[in-house]
């Protein structure tokens, strides 16, 4: 599929309010380190602490589908989606990081449906390091296109699920970030 933007990000998405709501949820759930499939290689692949927020109200209340639904068509990828999955909030200290990955599964869920789009909110900047990366794979290796964005409190970036990312590792302070998938049916 050819894409004409990687990506849209959403400025001052949140205010400070909402961000503080988000964070306060997010703080009351019990952190895990996160998993990745090749658990043998987890650490190499993804080093951060991750917490699941179930709370249909965020979707809601912080009109998350007008914001998707918005950056759907500003990207020009109007794609057909029908819902959230649960929301995984993150925390990433000194060293933690995210290596390269895609978001999107080999199958649909048994419901039938796939991640379409991903996006990452950032919750807090007082942080150096932790950018977040995208790829534009290409089959020379030396043509490969990488963007990195410094995203900044109350920052959105929304990106199709099956394109290339990573988060470099953080060097100093905590990075919050809250990252969601709309789901849909599969493209034909």
């Amino acid at each position: 599929m050819y894409l004409k933007n990687q990506c849209d990000i959403i400025e001052n998405a949140f205010t400070q309010a909402q961000l503080d709501y988000i964070i306060s949820i997010g703080e009351k759930e019990k952190l895990k380190n996160a998993e990745v499939f090749e658990q043998e290689q987890s650490e190499k692949i993804r080093k951060t602490k991750v917490a699941w927020i179930k709370e249909e109200e965020l979707s809601k209340k912080y009109s998350l589908v007008d914001i998707i639904t918005r950056g759907n068509k500003n990207a020009d990828w109007n794609f057909q989606l029908t819902g959230f999955e649960p929301f995984q909030y993150s925390v990433y200290e000194k060293g933690d990081h995210y290596n390269w990955h895609i978001d999107s599964h080999a199958k649909p869920y048994d419901n039938g449906l796939i991640r379409k789009l991903s996006f990452t909110l950032c919750l807090t900047d007082d942080y150096t390091g932790g950018e977040f990366e995208l790829c534009k794979p290409n089959p020379s290796r030396k043509k490969h296109l990488y963007k990195k964005f410094e995203l900044k409190k109350g920052d959105m970036i929304l990106f199709p699920s099956f394109v290339w990312h990573k988060v470099n590792p953080v060097l100093s302070g905590v990075r919050k970030t809250l990252v969601g998938w709309v789901v849909g049916k599969p493209f034909v």
